[in-house]
């Protein structure tokens, strides 16, 4: 079954899985490279389409070459900003087709809340809040 994710979701997965990976030495850590490996593709054309709106909107002479800074980064004008952060909230906003990953082997990654709704199988643990 498909359902639907916005890259912005994806995004912040990214970001959780990565935190926890490392150099992949536990077991856990490998699973979670292994999870990340099956939206892999997703990920990457999120990139490949951010990239190309930071080459679209970046500052050109009169002859249309690229400006860069010292770091070899774009630069970019203040519509040309603009316009580029408006164009990353909207893909950030786009929706794409996932199928959740079923997991098999779940040890240790029942307190990874940030898998549940990319993932099946995993019996996650809600740490419960204490009251003070």
């Amino acid at each position: 079954m498909q359902i639907k994710k916005k890259y912005k979701d994806l995004n912040l997965l990214v970001g959780s899985i990565n935190q926890v990976i490392g150099s992949k030495d536990t077991k856990i850590q490998q699973k979670l490279f292994k999870i990340y490996e099956k939206f892999k593709s997703h990920h990457e054309a999120y990139g490949a389409q951010r990239d190309e709106f930071r080459l679209d909107n970046a500052a050109t002479d009169d002859k249309g070459i690229m400006l860069l800074d010292e770091k070899g980064e774009y630069k970019f004008t203040k519509d040309g900003l603009k316009n580029l952060t408006k164009n990353i909230q909207d893909l950030n906003e786009k929706e794409f087709d996932f199928k959740p990953i079923e997991v098999i082997n779940t040890n240790g990654l029942e307190g990874f809340l940030f898998l549940k709704d990319w993932t099946t199988g995993i019996p996650f643990i809600e740490e419960q809040e204490e009251e003070l």
